[in-house]
């Protein structure tokens, strides 16, 4: 054989596919936090703009009871919503893959804005959860 080969011995390539895996390990946890975040800003978002249309239902009609044109959530979260004729409570449930173990849990909303995480982790502040 000649001296001039070209190409990559196999341990070359072996210590290629360690520094790529070494990498994948410390990267991909950080990745998924920060995309989790981004599901949890915007299920906030999205609560936050269902409790307007409702204060918004009740200036016109003195009542939250058959509030229509409330959502059901997103791709990640179900929002559920219990209206009274003078308060109301909009729950979101993460149901998606991606969500079930996120560490804020689901996301409780009233009219009187307070703020909940039911099933969060103990531990866990609302300023994580919510971005305030």
């Amino acid at each position: 054989m000649s001296g001039n080969c070209k190409g990559f011995t196999l341990i070359e390539l072996l210590i290629a596919l360690a520094v790529i895996a070494t990498l994948a390990a410390v990267i991909y946890p950080g990745y998924t936090a920060h995309v989790k975040k981004a599901y949890r800003t915007e299920i906030v978002g999205l609560l936050t703009e269902q409790a307007q249309h409702l204060e918004r239902y009740y200036v016109r009609n003195g009542t939250f009871i058959d509030a229509s044109g409330v959502s059901t959530g997103n791709d990640r979260y179900r929002i559920t919503v219990i209206l009274n004729p003078q308060d109301f409570t909009l729950t979101a449930t993460p149901f998606a893959v991606a969500m079930l173990g996120d560490p804020c849990g689901g996301f409780s909303l009233t009219s009187t804005g307070a703020r909940a995480n039911p099933g969060a982790v103990p531990g866990t502040t609302r300023q994580e959860c919510w971005g305030r």
